[in-house]
Order: structure tokens, then sequence, then C-alpha cells
């Protein structure tokens, strides 16, 4: 057998996109599945952003660019974190990134020695304790509070070692949709003031928050502003997913060291999608309002229905596209086909006897719980609610 390397070969598949690819390969066959497990929002990019592309290529600008982003970009996304979030930045704090995957797996690499640690609060998104080892780190995962999955700054302060390099945060969160408020974060600030360690933030979803709520920047606060790297980018908030434009603001040394890692790993961000991102940033910002309350509009739907089954207890999300929620009532049911053991042997019923797919809560941190996306349109949303409450149901 040929010899691949121990690390690939420990490192866990992304269970987000295992359980999407199964469901897609499932529908592929003929099956008629409902998929409720990706966050990628089910819009179009919006037109004046696929016009500026479409400029670009008939410009001939397909050429390579600066590895750091072209200076166009690197302004917009100044005057952004300026006007959006109180983040103050010079252009040799910026770093452009395929995706702002990228751009935290840069920010680890940057500042991790093999064995250095890094906090991640959990409930946490998939892909953060992986990238941690896959830049020889520790991931110190900090349990789910009982606190309807708020951030606890104690625990945190209790998680940190001599080892400890790095927090990661992420609101609003994947999983949960908690909308961090500026007093949680004060507190955690105060944490990562005393430690002295690096707070990278992943801001991902900062556009998608409910019920007139306001994202806030950890970034901002001035007593830890320069142990902060902000994370960014357009996927969510413009639907552009595929685009791949993600970047991120921060300490000089640390975006110098980044840029280093990027450049020869990938170079540049993709050049005609640079583009495209200055007309997102600089460009209307109505479709995000749009797009936003279509979002609040599919989550009240979901709450609503999930609310019908007595053994679910619902915490209706502030932001993100998802819903996370215990399914510790169900499990020890059996059914047709089986135990249900674990939120896994759920997910599978639910998608093998009832057509609908979902993600468990183990690979997000919170074995308890599965996760539910609610990006994709009304109608696939009302069939999936149908199968969803119907697969519990049949649970008891």
């Amino acid at each position: 057998m040929r010899a691949l390397s121990r690390k690939i070969l420990d490192l866990e598949e992304s269970q987000t996109l295992a359980f999407t690819q199964r469901a897609r390969a499932m529908k592929e066959s003929g099956i008629d599945i409902v998929s409720l497990t990706a966050g990628e929002p089910d819009f179009p990019t919006p037109r004046h952003i696929k016009e500026a592309a479409i400029k670009a290529i008939e410009a001939d600008f397909t050429h390579y660019t600066a590895n750091q982003g072209t200076p166009e970009l690197i302004d917009a996304i100044i005057d952004k974190f300026s006007s959006d979030n109180d983040l103050h930045f010079s252009p040799s704090q910026i770093l452009v990134s395929s995706g702002a995957k990228q751009s935290i797996f840069n920010a680890l690499r940057a500042i991790l020695n093999p064995g250095d640690e890094v906090v991640v609060p959990a409930p946490y998104w998939v892909s953060y304790p992986p990238m941690v080892r896959l830049a020889d780190g520790v991931p110190v995962i900090v349990p789910p509070a009982d606190s309807g999955f708020r951030p606890d700054a104690r625990a945190i302060r209790r998680a940190i070692g001599p080892k400890t390099r790095a927090l990661i945060l992420n609101s609003p969160c994947n999983p949960t949709g908690v909308v961090f408020t500026r007093s949680e974060l004060e507190e955690i600030a105060a944490v990562v003031k005393e430690a002295g360690i690096t707070v990278i933030s992943d801001e991902i979803y900062e556009k998608v928050v409910f019920d007139g709520r306001k994202h806030f920047s950890i970034g901002s606060l001035k007593s830890i502003s320069n142990q902060v790297v902000t994370v960014n980018g357009v996927s969510k908030a413009y639907a552009m997913t595929g685009w791949r434009i993600g970047y991120m603001g921060g300490p000089e040394e640390i975006i110098r060291a980044a840029a280093k890692v990027q450049g020869q790993v990938t170079n540049h961000a993709n050049a005609i999608a640079q583009k495209a991102t200055v007309a997102a940033l600089r460009g209307p910002q109505r479709p995000i309002d749009e797009m936003t309350g279509e979002f609040q509009r599919r989550r009240d739907r979901v709450v609503e229905r999930l609310g019908e089954l007595p053994r679910t207890r619902i915490r209706p999300p502030e932001g993100a596209m998802f819903l996370f929620f215990t399914v510790a009532p169900y499990l020890g049911k059996s059914v047709s086909s089986g135990m249900i053991r674990n939120p896994a042997d759920l997910v599978v019923h639910l998608l093998e006897r009832h057509r609908v797919a979902l993600v468990p809560g183990d690979p997000f941190g919170s074995p308890d719980c599965v996760r539910l996306s609610f990006a994709c349109s009304m109608a696939d949303l009302e069939k999936g609610l149908d199968r969803v409450v119907a697969g519990f149901r049949e649970l008891g």
C-alpha cells in the first residue's frame, strides 16, 4: 500500500460536505431528496456584481494580481471595515484570499508552532479543529454551556494555558445562530488581554442577523485591537459562495506571515472575482437586506413548524442560516431500520426513510444536536419540514 501522510490519514472529512454530497448523490440517482444541509444562499449573485465580472473579462483582467490582492479591492475592504465594523487598517494589514476558510487557515499557519494550543468554544464550525491540526496546533475545545449556546468568558479563561496562542470566535455563529453581544465580547476581551493571545474572529455571517440585531466586531475594542485578526468575505452576504473571495485584517506581522503562506500555496485570489468583490463592497447594498429579510421569514417558519413537536426545544437563531437543536429526547428509540443511538443514526433515519437531509451535531462539538439549514427556497423548505416533522413524530 502506498504510504500517505499520517496527518492527512487522521484528518476527519467535513461532515457538512459529506452529508451534502450523500444527499446530492441520492438525488442524482432519481430519489426525491430535500437537502437542508449546506450553508449556501440559494439566491443569485446580484446583477451589478456579475456585470463587473463580465467587464473584467472583456477588459482582459485575467492575469496575475499582487499576492495580497488588488489595490482597488484592498481600499474597498479598508473602507468596509471602517464603516461597518469600526476597524481601522492600513493596506499592509489586509490580505485577500480564496475564501474566508483559506483566510482562517493562513492566519493559523502564520501564528502556530508545533504543539501550540488554540481555544475553540463549542458548538463550532466543523473545520476549525481540523484546520488547527493541519497547522500543527492542538485544538482545546470549550464544552457547550447550558446558556443557549452563548459564549462563556469564564470557561474560555479556564481553557487557556501556557501553550495557548489563539482563540477562534464565530459570530453570528455557525451552527447555532447565536449573535454575540458587545457585553459578552467585552468579557472575552478582558480574558484575551490578560492572556496576551490572538483572537481569530470569523465574521462571515455578519450581515445575516435577525430581529433588528446589530453585529459587533470584537476587534473594535481598543483594549485588544492589536490582538485580533478579523476574517470576512462575500460568500454569504452577497450570495457569492462559488466566487471564493475571503479577506482578513489584523496586526501587520500576522498579515505579512499569512501572505507568505498564501504565496507558496495558491498565490492571489481569482482576479475576476476580485473585480466583482469591489462591486459588491462598493455597490448597492439593498440586495443584502432583501436576502436577510427572506432568511428571517424562513427562520420564523422553521421555528413555527418544529415548535409543533412537544419533545423538541427550539431556540430561534439570532443570525446565520441554521437551526441547531437538541435531539436527546429521541435517542434510544427504535425504528424499523434499528436503534437511534445518536444524532448520526437519527440523520440517517431521516435521510433514508423520510428523504430529508440534515447534519448531526457531533462534528460541531455538540453530540446531542442536529443542524438544519434554511438556505433553500421556501417551497423546498416547506417540503423538507413536512418530512422532518414526520420523521420525528415516528419516534414518538
